[in-house]
């Protein structure tokens, strides 16, 4: 299939057909909805298809690293070109990076104490980012994308500044907007939705259901007779469901694609690898020079000293987070940052190995659930001690007896210390998600 192809079967055909022709240049979208429902991913998805139309892309992330945001982008369109059998999709997706300039506002964010994006600071940055993308990098964007916007606390004078800014550049502006405060829009649009509403020409409104996702069109501009928009769509992806497939919970996968992120490291992170080569699956396996524990040779990534520097924390937090000391030895420092290259580029995270009272995983296994954790990635953990599989909720470990491999790109981690009941727990894990292994 040819890229017009893949763009013409794209949902946002569906979405766009809905709204009338779109959000159109010098307009204002939000996208609202929940944490964790999909609002980052939706926006990826807008982007895609502006990007497969040959329009450029200006992507703003308060809430993800640039590489977090990259690998957003990497895995959705590698599902797409899959499903769509898209021809020479490595040189369509390098002609879309092109078109596409990302850029992350998370330390400003963090470092900001108490600062908000309805004060002035937080919009300059975000007005000077596209300034320097027009003058300093050339980069003028049709699209302007950006994601973490807390229109909770939001003022009026920063959505102006918003609307003033997709006017001026003719660009479409679309922003996400967490909604874990906002009232259910079932009466018209929630609240703060409704104080804004002048200022915004389209809301989208994302909500979870048992196996999807809903979205829901609240305002398409002038229109005062918005109906609704039934478009249930795979919480991860962001695309419409083919009913007649089943829910992805329930149907089995096409191995080839998927891509496991490990260490390559004796016991269960071997035993990942292992399943991986048996199933089709592509596997990397970060390590360095001179790793005392690497056993597989497959997929292997050598980084390098300045590689390694890019997943450098403090061991004093690290020993903080996990309950226990960790000595400053080079091996064990080098050890966690590998895994910081695991998890930043997963989309899902199994971890085998023994889950304490505290809730944290034993061993440095425990750093890369930690890490998923903090950066809110789903998090399974399958405990050798209780021979089960537990899933975190954000609170606690819930027990989740069959957990499925969902993500295209995922972290397989674990304990040099493997059981019996946990290699099998790893192979189940594969056969659940993909079928029986191919002979």
């Amino acid at each position: 299939m040819y890229r017009r192809e893949v763009n013409e079967r794209s949902p946002m055909r569906v979405f766009e057909r809905t709204m009338r022709g779109g959000l159109g240049a010098g307009n204002v979208g939000v996208v609202a909805a929940g944490p964790g429902v999909g609002k980052t991913a939706l926006l990826v998805q807008i982007a895609l298809d502006h990007l497969l139309h040959d329009r450029r892309v200006l992507h703003i992330s308060r809430e993800h690293a640039v590489d977090h945001v990259r690998a957003y982008y990497s895995e959705l369109f590698t599902e797409l070109a899959a499903a769509s059998r898209l021809s020479d999709a490595a040189g369509v997706e390098l002609e879309l990076e092109r078109h596409r300039l990302i850029f992350s506002l998370l330390s400003h964010s963090a470092t900001a104490t108490g600062s908000r994006p309805g004060e002035d600071e937080p919009i300059s940055k975000i007005l000077d980012v596209v300034d320097f993308s027009c003058k300093a990098a050339e980069f003028d964007p049709d699209v302007i994308i950006i994601d973490g916007f807390d229109l909770v606390h939001g003022s009026q004078p920063a959505l102006e500044a918003l609307g003033a800014l997709a006017r001026e550049r003719s660009a479409e502006l679309w922003f996400s907007a967490s909604a874990g405060s906002l009232s259910d829009p079932a009466g018209g649009l929630p609240i703060p939705l409704d104080e804004f509403a002048h200022l915004l020409d389209v809301v989208v409104f994302l909500s979870p259901e048992e196996s999807a996702v809903r979205l829901r069109l609240l305002k398409e501009h002038e229109n005062p007779n918005v109906g609704e928009l039934h478009l249930r769509l795979d919480s991860h992806t962001m695309r419409i469901i083919d009913d007649d497939l089943g829910p992805p919970a329930s149907r089995q996968r096409e191995a080839r694609g998927y891509r496991l992120l490990s260490g390559g490291s004796a016991g269960a992170e071997f035993e990942f690898g292992a399943c991986a080569e048996q199933w089709g699956l592509d596997e990397v396996h970060y390590s360095f020079v001179g790793h005392p524990r690497r056993r597989r040779t497959r997929g292997v990534e050598v980084l390098s000293e300045a590689e390694l520097r890019k997943g450098d924390f403090s061991l004093v937090y690290v020993s903080k987070r996990l309950g226990r000391e960790f000595a400053e030895v080079p091996s064990i420092r080098k050890v966690l940052q590998t895994i910081w290259h695991q998890i930043i580029g997963a989309r899902q995270v199994f971890a085998v190995g023994t889950i304490q009272s505290d809730g944290t995983v034993r061993g440095g296994t425990g750093w890369g659930a930690e890490l998923a954790r903090l950066w809110r990635k789903p998090l399974f953990a399958f405990d050798q001690r209780r021979e089960a599989w537990f899933r975190w909720t954000g609170q606690g470990w819930e027990l989740d007896p069959a957990p499925v491999i969902t993500k295209l790109v995922f972290a397989g981690i674990g304990t040099q210390h493997l059981t019996d009941a946990g290699r099998m727990a790893i192979r189940d894990l594969f056969e659940r998600s993909f079928g029986a292994p191919p002979k």
